[in-house]
């Protein structure tokens, strides 16, 4: 379940700060489930106007942000399958979605620290940000907190669904949570400053309460580091669906994306 979370986390962390015509951003991610040992693995994100492309193991994703379809390419099976790009709610569909789920609204309680310390990463300065997230306990969940440490720069974020603009003030994609879940809407309360900007290293630290499951709670950690950016020009074919694949309509179904 927790592992699902995570998932759903990540989701959320995809929204556009300042434009590049193009640009890489290779990223390792290691994850930690108290008492398991930890898993690494690399991604790539690539963005060259209106196109996105992922890279994740063998599987890739390739976005139109103005026809807001994609490819998702499964490269060892050699396969592909068609979808349609997620969509983000505006304020307007969270305010409606309340209107008529009025107990779904979770309170949520968000303070950022800028430590003052600045530090280069990547050839940029980098800022040093402490963000607080907590949930008190309730009648869904013994609620938790998180604490996400990073140093973040002047640049866009990894993305690949191609987020609206209204992201970037909306703490649910700025910041996220994984303690309040769907159905249920985080309803935040934030102090501090923004902790906008790409950040090139940063780490995630959930700890869910005791539950009957688990009487001791649960730690997650989860790492992030940039270890290569750039804006150099990219080639228009990367965003392009190779030759030589078969469409498979039914392909890796449970996937995050939406398909057609």
């Amino acid at each position: 379940m927790h592992k699902a979370k995570m998932l759903s986390f990540a989701a959320l962390l995809l929204l556009v700060c300042v434009a590049h015509a193009d640009t890489t951003i290779k990223i390792r991610s290691t994850t930690t489930f108290e008492g398991q040992e930890s898993s690494t693995h690399h991604k790539t994100y690539f963005r060259r106007g209106a196109m996105r492309r992922k890279e994740d193991s063998n599987l890739v994703e390739i976005a139109n942000c103005d026809t807001k379809t994609g490819f998702l390419i499964d490269l060892n099976a050699h396969e592909y399958r068609t979808y349609n790009v997620v969509r983000f709610w505006s304020p307007a569909q969270f305010d409606d979605y309340l209107r008529k789920n009025p107990g779904s609204a979770v309170h949520v309680e968000i303070n950022t620290l800028d430590t003052g310390e600045r530090k280069t990463f990547l050839g940029q300065t980098a800022k040093h940000f402490i963000t607080t997230i907590k949930r008190m306990a309730d009648s869904d969940s013994g609620g938790g907190e998180e604490t996400i440490d990073g140093w973040y720069i002047d640049h866009e974020r990894p993305d690949n669904r191609c987020a609206p603009k209204y992201t970037r003030e909306n703490f649910l994609y700025l910041i996220g949570t994984v303690l309040v879940m769907y159905p249920q809407v985080p309803q935040f309360t934030h102090t501090g400053p923004v902790p906008d900007g790409l950040a090139v290293k940063q780490t995630r630290t959930v700890k869910f309460a005791p539950t009957k499951d688990k009487p001791s709670g649960q730690t997650i950690t989860a790492e992030e580091t940039i270890e290569e950016l750039s804006d150099a020009p990219l080639s228009p074919s990367l965003f392009q669906l190779p030759s030589g694949l078969r469409e498979n309509p039914e392909l890796l179904r449970g996937h995050s994306i939406t398909p057609r």
